[in-house]
């Protein structure tokens, strides 16, 4: 048994929609055994169809209740696995960002120099370097403790007090072995509370000699980020619980500690896959996410797991506006679903409409007969209208899917954007404080002070490659330092833009930092970004000496968030200003500084021959990034998955119920048959047609009249005939091709009614009805020119009030097809 087997009696929507179709297929039982009781002869032609239309009902009832099952299924997979997979994406991109800033400091000049410095120096420097080491943390927040210790362990300065002496943690003497960072997470003395923590090490190396003279460990903030993530992943309204665990399914950290505490092992379950587990007496279906890695860096071996209560894990969770019911979809287990319906219909339909000719030619009493066909066409409504609403169930689900996982897409993409754009702040601040900028611009600059802040520059700009260049300028604002050239030349003696000197000046403290607009400016050789920049102080003071522009890589670095974010789903993620124009876009159709294409504001759209999904998300700041810093560039992320082909015909003309108008006396009426072509609504006299038969058989013919479709065999008795077939598309005008499920042939009869005349390819019947005298009238003149075996207007009425149906002459038909003609030749040549 399959697990959809063992969760389908919790999913409250497909339980409903199976009893009510078994309930339907016992109707169908009984009108069958009653029609073969009460009228035998009459309903002996459409009882085999009525116990196929009953069959076929009973396979798609297997089919749909198993298709909303999968469905409801794999909405759940997609909530939870989204949800897990933004948690783990997440934190591994912050973790890759610690293990350079670990490396990075560590070669800090102010650093080696305290780590070098003999004991008895290092008190007198102690109060500048401990300063220096509460300035990093508080640009970069992440971290709770800066430690800096010796080779052997013994802790030469830290941020948080503490009264430990010397370190026994591994980690010291895993960073001297290694030439690269160190990632440990576990019990340390490192942390005051003794509480696992998550740590980076690095070496320090002697610029000169390379020998290790010191250990920096950065003690990352790990419960407190968990947390910021686990809020930024979840949605209002949800009760899941999240939990991020170690290799062996140990939780690490959970989001509700009174119900998934810490510390507790959970069942290893595959990842990807929904599950069902046991825990804690109850029963939950839950996701395991693991780090598709960011890089190269796949992080610690972590996992992030989402579950949530059997008992409540299938509620509708996307509702779906009204106004987006008729969106075509790329699902084709729905279009073969919808597409098998349409069958089963259109043979109901036929069978009710043939009927209805039958008791209409009867020349004894066919009450019965019309009374097993009411019940019939009440059965098939009912029917129909139960199906329908589990399609929709089906589509609502699909395309509430699709609406969610653009929704999550977005929140995952402005997330991604602000904690980046946070690094990118925290760099520009720190990197103002070097010794090296602040020492030189202290003094007028020249070339050789020029070329030691370049080298400063160009080695820190070959770490970070997420810029395009670094730049460093005097309170003239003359360019003096540069991190590389650009392909035009050198900006060496350049001036920068007047608005970035003056916001330099107005920084405060060392805290602030400034943000140019998205625009294209000669730091980034005419290509939109955004350049980050902070004021470099005099190394005796807070006096502004000059300032660091740091232009961010936009154009690369923002498409490479996105295509993360899409990760080769068919659709466009975009950033956008607060204008709505195109800050970066996967789809290169989507020109920088214009607006978008399509309106981000609405749940779907119609672009590029498609429907999409769309939803759009403002970055709401990472920490105290854009949240309690001042700064705010206004940045929204929008995400369209694309949902399916335009489709301009959705609506079913043959679901609508037509009846005749009251009538104001029982004067003559006389019956009609209706049939559908196009948009259009036609009826020919009932007694003009035999039958309508399926277009199953059709020959075609290599030569004929335009409207010519080909041959078909009917047998009427015991008699078969050779019928021609003509298309009455082709001969109404109709011009668009006909739907894939399209198609009956209307069996004319004779004039003088000795058996079946040709046959009228139209694309579904709709009803047999009365229609009284006084409900048909004339046809207009400009219209009776067009189309001239057009002979009146039929009045009738609808679910949807009024409607005109156009009457077809019968014999005027034969002749515009040349029958007439035909026959006569052909009598000729027998004679």
């Amino acid at each position: 048994m399959s697990l959809t087997d063992d969760l389908i009696h919790h999913m409250r929507r497909v339980m409903a929609a199976d009893r009510d179709l078994r309930d339907l297929s016992l109707q169908w039982q009984m009108i069958e055994a009653s029609s073969a009781i009460s009228c035998p002869e009459d309903s002996e032609t459409i009882l085999p169809t009525l116990s196929e239309t009953r069959s076929r009902f009973d396979t798609l009832q297997q089919r749909l209740i198993s298709q909303l099952a999968e469905e409801s299924l794999a909405e759940l997979t997609d909530d939870l696995g989204s949800t897990g997979q933004c948690m783990i994406d997440i934190l591994v991109r912050n973790l890759f960002e610690r293990t350079a800033d670990v490396g990075f400091l560590a070669t800090d000049d102010d650093l080696r120099a305290f780590c070098s410095a003999k004991a008895v120096d290092r008190p007198a420097l102690a109060p500048s370097f401990q300063k220096r080491l509460a300035e990093y943390r508080a640009k970069y927040t992440v971290y709770d403790d800066v430690i800096v210790l010796s080779p052997d362990g013994a802790v030469l300065a830290r941020i948080v007090s503490s009264e430990l002496a010397s370190t026994t943690d591994s980690i010291v003497s895993k960073a001297v072995a290694s030439r690269s960072y160190v990632e440990q997470f576990g019990p340390t003395d490192l942390s005051s509370d003794e509480q696992p923590a998550l740590l980076y090490a690095h070496r320090v190396d002697d610029p000169v000699s390379g020998r290790c003279i010191g250990v920096l460990v950065l003690r990352f903030r790990f419960q407190d980020e968990m947390q910021r993530i686990f809020a930024s992943v979840s949605s209002s309204g949800e009760a899941n619980a999240m939990v991020l665990m170690d290799h062996n399914d140990v939780v690490l950290v959970s989001n509700d500690e009174a119900h998934v505490p810490k510390g507790t092992r959970l069942a290893a379950t595959a990842d990807s896959e929904v599950t069902l587990v046991n825990f804690a007496g109850r029963e939950y279906l839950s996701v395991t996410s693991v780090s598709r890695g960011y890089q190269g860096y796949m992080g610690p071996r972590w996992k992030a797991r989402v579950m949530v209560s059997l008992l409540t894990a299938f509620r509708n969770k996307h509702p779906v506006d009204a106004g987006e019911e008729s969106v075509s979809l790329d699902n084709q287990e729905l279009r073969d679903v919808q597409m098998e319906v349409d069958a089963i219909n259109r043979n109901l339909r036929r069978v009710i409409w043939n009927g209805r000719l039958m008791a209409c030619a009867a020349d004894t009493d066919a009450s019965r007969l019309k009374a097993v066909l009411h019940q019939v066409t009440l059965a098939g409504s009912r029917t129909r209208a139960r199906v329908a609403q589990a399609i929709h169930d089906l589509y609502r689900t699909s395309l509430g899917r699709a609406q969610q996982q653009a929704s999550d897409l977005a929140r995952l993409a402005s997330d991604i954007m602000d904690r980046n754009l946070y690094e990118r702040a925290n760099d520009c601040r720190w990197w103002a404080l070097s010794p090296v900028l602040r020492q030189t611009l202290a003094y007028p600059v020249d070339a050789a002070g020029s070329d030691a802040m370049g080298q400063v520059l160009a080695y820190i700009n070959g770490l970070y490659t997420v810029y395009t260049r670094l730049v460093v300028f005097d309170l003239e604002g003359r360019i003096v330092g540069l991190s590389q050239d650009t392909e035009s030349g050198s900006l060496l003696g350049s001036s920068v833009a007047p608005e970035f000197l003056q916001s330099v000046r107005q920084l405060s403290d060392t805290q602030r930092y400034a943000v140019s607009a998205f625009e294209a400016t000669p730091l980034n050789q005419g290509v939109p970004s955004f350049v980050y920049l902070a004021a470099v102080r005099h190394p005796g003071s807070q006096q502004v000496v000059g300032g660091i522009a740091i232009v961010f890589n936009a154009e690369r670095e923002f498409r490479s968030m996105l295509d993360d974010v899409l990760a080769g789903r068919n659709g466009v993620a975009a950033f956008i200003d607060a204008d709505g124009r195109v800050v970066a876009s996967t789809d290169d159709r989507q020109v920088i500084g214009a607006k978008l294409s399509f309106d981000p504001s609405q749940t779907v759209v119609e672009y590029d021959g498609a429907h999409f999904a769309v939803a759009q998300t403002s970055a709401g700041g990472y920490r105290e990034f854009k949240t309690t810093d001042g700064y705010d560039n206004g940045i929204r992320a929008v995400v369209a998955l694309r949902l399916g082909s335009l489709d301009r015909r959705n609506h079913l003309f043959t679901d609508l119920s037509i009846r005749p108008m009251p009538r104001a006396s029982r004067k003559a009426a006389a019956d009609v048959a209706l049939f559908q072509v196009g948009a259009g609504r036609f009826a020919l006299a009932a007694q003009s047609v035999l039958e309508a038969t399926s277009v199953k058989g059709i020959v075609k013919t290599p030569d004929g009249p335009t409207q010519a479709v080909g041959l078909l065999e009917v047998v009427r008795g015991h008699v078969s005939q050779v019928i021609p077939v003509f298309c009455a598309r082709r001969l109404f005008g109709v011009i668009y091709p006909a739907r894939a499920t399209d198609g009956v042939v209307l069996v004319m009869s004779r004039p003088d009614g000795t058996g079946a005349d040709f046959g009228l390819r139209v694309d579904d019947v709709l009803t047999v009805s009365e229609v009284a005298e006084e409900h048909r009238q004339a046809v207009p003149t400009g219209l009776s020119t067009g189309m001239p075996m057009l002979c009146s207007l039929l009045r009738l009425n609808s679910d949807l009030g009024e409607l005109l149906v156009q009457m077809i002459d019968a014999p005027m038909l034969r002749r515009q097809l040349g029958l007439g003609q035909m026959y006569k030749s052909g009598q000729d040549a027998l004679a």
